[in-house]
């Protein structure tokens, strides 16, 4: 018994360690800064989900490989924060696990952020099929704040204006329940 739990976990070890990605080696660039490799991602292009990572982060596949994307304009709570999970962090992931459960999303690109952060994820937004901005959605719902991260981007009023209208209705992050104790 022990041997075949022991073959098993080795089993799961190797297909991890060979099916994720290695995101130290991974390029990073500065926001608005070009690649060669950017090429290859079109801006517009429907990509399989293949699983939420957290708040404002995602797994799309590509090519037989899968890459992480950091949806552009918000920050959501973040659950394996080194200090222990941040308060609602939980309920953003979830929130974005049920938006997206249509298996597959757009991605769109915006060149004045760049195509990918310091931790080597795809930096884009993320949309669904029938055109629903998933960031819109999260900041409007509550469960994202608005995050400009070094220079204005393209649905930055937008996603201002979503935040005011969850700050306005005390929705989730804004409500007065939520993270007190």
């Amino acid at each position: 018994m022990a041997l075949a739990l022991s073959l098993l976990l080795n089993a799961i070890l190797t297909y991890n360690m060979a099916h994720t990605p290695d995101l130290a080696a991974a390029p990073t660039e500065e926001p608005g800064a070009t690649s060669t490799e950017s090429e290859s991602y079109e801006s517009g292009q429907t990509y399989p989900l293949m699983r939420v990572v957290d708040g404002d982060t995602i797994t799309v596949g590509f090519n037989g490989h899968t890459e992480y994307v950091r949806l552009i304009g918000l920050d959501t709570p973040e659950p394996n924060d080194p200090g222990g999970p941040e308060c609602y962090a939980s309920e953003a992931t979830t929130h974005l696990r049920e938006l997206a459960q249509t298996g597959t999303v757009i991605l769109v690109f915006d060149a004045s952020q760049g195509t990918r952060d310091r931790y080597g994820r795809l930096l884009a937004y993320v949309e669904l099929p029938d055109g629903t901005d998933l960031a819109t959605t999260m900041i409007r719902d509550g469960y994202a704040h608005e995050y400009t991260y070094a220079k204005p981007y393209a649905r930055q009023a937008v996603y201002r204006e979503a935040e005011n209208e969850a700050v306005q209705a005390e929705r989730g992050l804004w409500s007065p329940e939520t993270c007190t104790q």
